[in-house]
């Protein structure tokens, strides 16, 4: 999808200098006097692009309601409603959506199945708006539009095809949408550009020069003990879905980077070395990020969160676990997650892996 859209300032400007005889000011809202509102689960695709999202509907002049961040009531509501055989991801939408569904006039919840042109992101998304509303037929409206570079050949002409259609459910011109669309995508790409590392800033990790996340509680058991957290951004970022998995580690002096922040180019250099295709495009993430730490040895441990009954996380997690069979001079500990995993228990691991990469790193600087 970035290939696609990076010229899509032009685009825009080459579509408005040919739009005529359109109204400089909208309409007002049929909907209703006041603003309409727009709800997002915090959950899924959220953390991969909210202020995409968040900017265009508040540029349109809709209201955004976010679900809370993942609490008890709602996961509580999860498990209730959501079908046993999904994933607890999956699941855990189906609370945010569940929560917003008496709070808004519509659901956000595009049908997204990839931003690569061969490759895939996890088939529920594609899914997740029609699954909804046939289970839950009292939801608000969906607006749920369809976006697939690798099957269905979209890329910039359908983001704008998709901007213009949503703006018309609220009486927006084309030109109004358009514009929401380009401020949407220059905040979106300051936000990525921002949480992804430059080779120069991994680097400067490397040599503790800098910190990625918030640094780590002194302890001199643990100076500059260095792990990788490797797993879906929609998981780490979740804390109560991971069970405030980084924080954990940050409270225990660890130095910690996310399989989010890493480099893109290091991942596709890996992936490259690969005799087949990843097809699943959110998978490449992990493998990219744990295959390179795994050859370059420039880190004490990976953590790597498995999503219990995820497809693509399961392939991904057994090609973690054979390039560590083959390198196993870097730890790997493979944490699963559903409904029932514990914090005690998780508690229990993570000290136990943590005392265990630290006798190792004590040996090797020993001699």
């Amino acid at each position: 999808m970035e290939n696609s859209i990076m010229t899509l300032n032009g685009s825009i400007n080459e579509i408005q200098n040919n739009i005529t005889d359109l109204n400089s000011t909208d309409k007002k809202s049929k909907l209703s006097d006041s603003l309409p509102k727009v709800g997002i689960p915090r959950a899924l695709l959220y953390y991969k692009f909210y202020p995409l999202f968040k900017t265009f509907f508040e540029e349109l002049g809709i209201k955004v309601v976010v679900s809370p961040p993942t609490n008890k009531e709602i996961k509580k509501i999860a498990i209730t409603t959501a079908p046993d055989e999904d994933c607890y991801s999956t699941k855990l939408y189906y609370g945010h959506v569940m929560y917003l569904k008496d709070k808004v006039d519509y659901l956000f919840i595009p049908r997204f199945q990839s931003e690569h042109k061969t490759n895939i992101g996890c088939p529920k998304f594609m899914g997740l708006a029609e699954a909804l509303r046939s289970m839950y037929p009292d939801l608000p409206k969906m607006i749920m539009p369809t976006f697939s570079q690798a099957k269905l050949g979209h890329g910039k002409w359908e983001l704008v095809r998709i901007a213009i259609s949503i703006g018309k459910l609220f009486d927006k011109s084309p030109i109004s949408s358009l514009r929401a669309l380009r401020t949407a995508f220059r905040v979106y790409f300051h936000w990525k550009q921002d949480k992804w590392l430059t080779i120069r800033e991994f680097s400067d990790w490397k040599q503790n020069k800098i910190f990625v996340n918030d640094a780590p509680k002194q302890d001199s058991s643990t100076t500059n003990l260095k792990i990788a957290l490797v797993g879906h951004s929609y998981m780490i970022n979740d804390p109560y879905a991971s069970l405030n998995i980084k924080k954990q580690l940050i409270n225990a002096g660890v130095n910690v980077i996310t399989s989010e922040q890493f480099p893109r180019e290091l991942i596709e250099k890996q992936m490259e070395t690969l005799d087949f295709n990843m097809y699943f495009d959110y998978e490449r993430e992990l493998l990219g990020t744990a295959m390179h730490f795994l050859e370059e040895k420039s880190i004490d441990g990976i953590i790597h969160i498995i999503i219990f009954s995820c497809g693509p996380d399961s392939i991904a997690g057994e090609m973690v676990s054979r390039f560590s069979t083959r390198n196993p001079t870097v730890p790997v500990l493979q944490l699963t997650f559903d409904e029932l995993t514990g914090e005690a228990g998780l508690r229990t691991r993570l000290e136990a892996f943590i005392d265990m990469v630290k006798r190792k790193k004590k040996v090797e600087e020993t001699g």
